[in-house]
């Protein structure tokens, strides 16, 4: 293959650093899908209990009531996905613009909220269990990081307005 001319060649004035992960609206949009599947997958671990092994409404009652474990961790991941969206949908309507170190520090917060489906269900089938409380908990507290974004735009002064110091 003959060798490309340089006046033929994609010249790259800007560097990727100056141009990469600049935009807040495809930040939102990643982590509004993600969030969406995350609690989706949230309830379609909900089962409901057999029907071969019901034939009463007492025994109907016995089973949901057996289900309360799994129908509080989902109460409580629930709640914790919608306070994080909420909170990182507050702090990104404060930013102009992103960088790559923001966008970075939302993939890394994405993923920890990509993982709380698993982290309800190992605390739903093993309600009594530490290291399963554990692990739930630090999911949680990892997922509880972007704040540091926050201190990252106000360093990077890519911040639309001033953003109040309550995170």
């Amino acid at each position: 293959m003959p060798p490309v001319p340089l006046s033929c060649r994609a010249q790259m004035p800007t560097s990727y650093n100056r141009i990469a992960g600049h935009s807040v609206e495809r930040l939102a949009a990643l982590s509004d899908g993600i969030f969406a599947v995350a609690t989706t997958l949230l309830v379609l671990d909900l089962r409901t209990p057999v029907r071969d092994t019901i034939h009463s409404e007492q025994e109907l009652w016995g089973a949901l009531a057996a289900l309360s474990p799994q129908l509080i961790a989902y109460l409580m991941s629930f709640l914790t996905l919608g306070i994080f969206w909420t909170g990182q949908q507050a702090q990104l309507n404060h930013l102009e613009r992103s960088d790559r170190h923001l966008t970075w520090i939302h993939i890394a917060f994405l993923f920890t909220v990509s993982l709380m489906p698993f982290s309800t269900r190992l605390l739903a089938e093993f309600i009594a269990w530490r290291t399963a409380l554990l692990w739930y908990w630090v999911n949680n507290c990892c997922s509880g990081r972007p704040s540091f974004s926050v201190g990252a735009a106000r360093s990077e002064a890519i911040s639309s307005r001033q953003i109040p110091r309550l995170m």
